[in-house]
């Protein structure tokens, strides 16, 4: 993993990554695309590929003359917000928006897949050795507040040779709408129907009693803070704070930890590439596949009547899928697999 610092603007939630002065716009009608100006793409949403595309402005500026793009990392649901009321040209989001909900958009909007990454368990237990493994059972019962001590017998039975504390487990969540707990909660549905019942998936979720905490960095940060706790943070955000990352048992009982070749694995899962590219990768089959990995994507118009926004969009979007992907995986970012790439770009030059 890269050991380059942090940048400083990327320890905040509200985020924003700007070329120019982006001034202020006033908010578009529903449906309509975001009064940008000319040449400058307004995007914002998703935390989890926010140490990539912070990268991507000043790469642009240079490599593409005239182009412009801002980012504010808002969440993916604050994103898909915005996009649906005209305020973004483009959204980032972990969570695929429902179908019905797209249908509403006269712009015909699509999602498009631009990186890989992993959500990890993330923990602080002064004085134990090793990594700590966690079944999906155990992650389960830990964040449905079944669980409530980490010398709990089933935690025990995973993590044999190591001497667990009997300190009560003190559990984070993330507090605003966010992909990663959709991705989070999501593998934890799919893992256990207990977990489906009571707490149950999405942007939101009603979590028993525990802590909240506003982005992925914080987070990792909080947990770090906090003896003897537990929270779940996106891969990147996790490695960069240096934060102690838990193995997790995958499809085939195997103990992995997230790294880019073991959510690469997991995208390897996907036998073939649906049409509107709607790919779920969490408990991928594969020996060594880590078992929370997601896509992360943009919500993008593919029907623009103003033929200045289509170029636009256009021409962004083919940057990104020949030169931003690139510049992603040296920020120990996943990315595509050539048949998704292949595809994405034919969708990239229809849109109309």
């Amino acid at each position: 993993m890269s050991n380059r610092p942090f940048p400083l603007f990327c320890l905040t939630l509200l985020t924003t990554i700007t070329l120019t002065n982006c001034g202020s716009s006033e908010t578009a009608k529903s449906g309509a695309p975001a009064q940008a100006s000319n040449g400058k793409v307004k995007a914002g949403g998703a935390t989890l590929p926010l140490i990539a595309y912070s990268e991507w402005p000043d790469a642009i500026k240079k490599e593409e003359p005239g182009l412009q793009m801002s980012y504010e990392a808002v969440g993916s649901g604050e994103g898909i917000k915005q996009f649906q009321g005209g305020q973004l040209d483009v959204a980032a989001t972990d969570m695929p928006v429902p179908e019905e909900e797209l249908a509403k958009n006269p712009l015909k909007p699509v999602h498009l897949p631009t990186l890989i990454s992993g959500v990890v368990p993330v923990y602080n237990l002064p004085g134990v050795k090793g990594d700590v493994k966690f079944t999906g059972e155990v992650l389960a019962g830990i964040f449905s507040g079944k669980i409530k001590t980490w010398n709990h017998p089933l935690l025990a039975k995973s993590n044999e040779g190591v001497e667990l504390p009997a300190a009560p487990i003190v559990v984070m969540h993330r507090s605003e709408a966010s992909g990663t707990t959709y991705v989070f909660t999501h593998y934890l549905s799919k893992v256990s129907p207990e977990f489906k019942t009571a707490v149950g998936e999405g942007l939101e979720v009603k979590w028993p009693a525990s802590k909240g905490v506003a982005g992925s960095m914080a987070m990792a940060e909080a947990v770090r803070a906090t003896p003897n706790s537990i929270g779940y943070a996106d891969l990147n955000f996790a490695e960069k704070a240096g934060s102690s990352i838990g193995l997790v048992q995958n499809a085939a009982g195997k103990y992995v930890k997230a790294s880019l070749e073991s959510i690469g694995l997991a995208a390897d899962s996907v036998p073939a590439v649906p049409d509107d590219f709607r790919m779920d990768i969490t408990n991928a089959s594969g020996a060594n596949a880590y078992p929370i990995a997601t896509y992360t994507y943009l919500l993008v118009p593919t029907q623009i009547e103003d033929v200045a926004q289509r170029t636009k969009i256009r021409r962004f979007l083919q940057w990104v899928y020949q030169s931003g992907e690139k510049m992603a995986m040296q920020s120990d970012y996943g990315i595509l697999p050539p048949p998704v790439l292949r595809k994405v770009e034919a969708r990239v030059d229809r849109i109309r």
